[in-house]
């Protein structure tokens, strides 16, 4: 298999998992629940005594310096089953940062050095260096898997019984995308170094 093709079948993959996503994601924000996302997590949050609070913003996150879980207004304001898996997946991060900060500061600083890594290995492109500095970005961002998965964990055990399985599917099906980048970035990386060679 020559490289243009390992490079085309990893960014094809990737492609083809982020129509799956949206489809998913389509699904789910037309499934209902009885309350809104923003609210919720708020509640959940000041209940489990986290010191973090709600706030609306550009993009769904966390600023752990000033304690805050940042949600969309779509989000924030949603009342379906993807609207509250977003939300309750952010709370668990916050939890996460009770639980364990070191972990998530070190995850963090990973996580930025990969995507620079990813950056130079776009930049190199078909080359040893390219592929090496590629390889060590998707090495790097698997490091945030984990931390995904916990933070999944935590928020769903803070969503009623009743919802918990649907919760469930978006949150696994938006966590699989870091298997589905990893795999097609190893394509991507195997793809400029057969070409190079």
């Amino acid at each position: 298999m020559n490289g243009t093709l390992l490079a085309l079948t990893g960014l094809a993959l990737v492609a083809g998992y982020a129509v799956y996503l949206a489809f998913t994601v389509l699904r789910y924000r037309g499934v209902p629940v009885p309350l809104e996302a923003g609210p919720f997590a708020e509640e959940v949050l000041q209940r489990l005594f986290t010191g973090f609070r709600v706030r609306v913003g550009f993009r769904n996150g966390v600023r752990y310096p000033e304690r805050s879980v940042y949600l969309t207004r779509a989000v924030y304001a949603g009342e379906s089953v993807y609207h509250l898996a977003v939300a309750v997946h952010e709370v668990g991060h916050a939890l996460q940062w009770r639980e364990r900060p070191h972990m998530v500061r070190a995850v963090q600083g990973a996580l930025t050095l990969a995507f620079g890594l990813l950056f130079l290995g776009f930049l190199a492109a078909p080359s040893p260096v390219g592929a090496a500095f590629l390889t060590g970005g998707y090495g790097l961002f698997l490091t945030g898997l984990p931390l995904e998965v916990d933070a999944n964990w935590r928020g769903l055990q803070v969503v009623p019984p009743e919802w918990r399985e649907e919760v469930g599917k978006v949150m696994t099906a938006l966590t699989a995308s870091y298997l589905v980048v990893l795999l097609g970035g190893i394509l991507v990386a195997a793809g400029f170094l057969v070409g190079w060679s």
